[in-house]
């Protein structure tokens, strides 16, 4: 008994010396209550995360799971911070902002740049230029997938499987090519043939190598056609053609892009739905017009064109 009346003694006279020691004008022991509450909204923010998306995973888009599960992990952290500094330490945020002085300019020009990233953050949300699973080309890029939108950055993996993270300020700048949002893409494929071959007979070869193609349009497998219909439906499709559109309108067209020595220079063109499959097609193509027509005799490096 003797034992326990010390120690209750002594937690008393503790807790009072952490109450009568101020850093600034905060307890210690308030203080240590904030760091207690921030590492409980830290971890809480991330556990009601986990759950989100395990309870959506399999009922929603992963898009739409990803960001309810990030609204309301943000959402924790706010309250929590909010709470932790007005009630906790007993700040006035107002007062103690202006009372920074140029202490809070310096940390203000220090932390210039996380702002501009969490600003560029908040306007791809409500702007929506971009959306998870979106395949996408930002500046120098290359061909990527959107797999994270975070407050500060966004999270890009390309075709060779590596991570890229781009500052959110730095994305919002860039100029940025979204394919998934754009339906379809236009390939460009340049073939050089010798100068006296038989024109239409190529042609004609070219366009039954790439009619029979499952993948280029128009002739696709009927679940490929569903989908196709239902994305000519969508406004944002819509807007970027300026004719009604049919299937018709992605007839695969051949076009004699210049004559020199070296022979005549055609350039290929067929529209596709999934840019992510380009490199795939383009070699299939080719490689079934080099098996069936030699007289193809350089290839070109491709390119894309997209209506966007």
């Amino acid at each position: 008994m003797h034992f326990i009346e010390v120690f209750l003694k002594k937690k008393d006279s503790l807790y009072s010396m952490a109450n009568d020691i101020l850093i600034g004008k905060v307890t210690l022991g308030n203080f240590f209550i904030f760091i207690f509450i921030f590492i409980i909204t830290v971890v809480g923010g991330n556990l009601i995360y986990s759950l989100i998306r395990r309870f959506l995973d399999g009922r929603l888009s992963l898009r739409n799971s990803k960001l309810i599960a990030r609204v309301a992990e943000y959402a924790i952290f706010i309250i929590g911070l909010y709470y932790g500094v007005r009630y906790v330490l007993l700040l006035d945020l107002n007062a103690f902002v202006a009372s920074l002085g140029i202490i809070g300019i310096a940390i203000a020009f220090a932390s210039q740049q996380i702002i501009q990233n969490f600003i560029a953050g908040i306007l791809i949300s409500v702007g929506r230029p971009i959306h998870l699973d979106d395949w996408v080309e930002v500046g120098e890029s290359g061909i990527c997938n959107i797999k994270d939108i975070l407050l500060t950055r966004t999270v890009l993996r390309n075709r060779n499987g590596r991570l890229i993270s781009i500052p959110n300020s730095v994305l919002v700048s860039s100029s940025i090519i979204n394919y998934t949002q754009s339906g379809f893409v236009e390939i460009s494929i340049a073939l050089t043939i010798p100068a006296d071959s038989d024109l239409d007979k190529i042609k004609k070869t070219i366009k039954t190598v790439v009619h029979e193609h499952p993948n280029i349009l128009p002739n696709v497998s009927r679940k490929e056609k569903d989908i196709i219909t239902k994305l000519l439906e969508l406004p944002n499709i819509k807007v970027l053609f300026e004719d009604t559109l049919d299937m018709s309108k992605f007839e695969p067209r051949i076009l004699i892009s210049g004559i020199s020595d070296s022979g005549v220079e055609l350039s290929i063109r067929f529209w596709i739905r999934e840019i992510n499959k380009k490199d795939e097609i383009i070699s299939e193509v080719l490689e079934k017009l080099y098996n069936i027509e030699k007289e193809v005799t350089h290839v070109k490096n491709p390119g894309v064109e997209s209506k966007t």
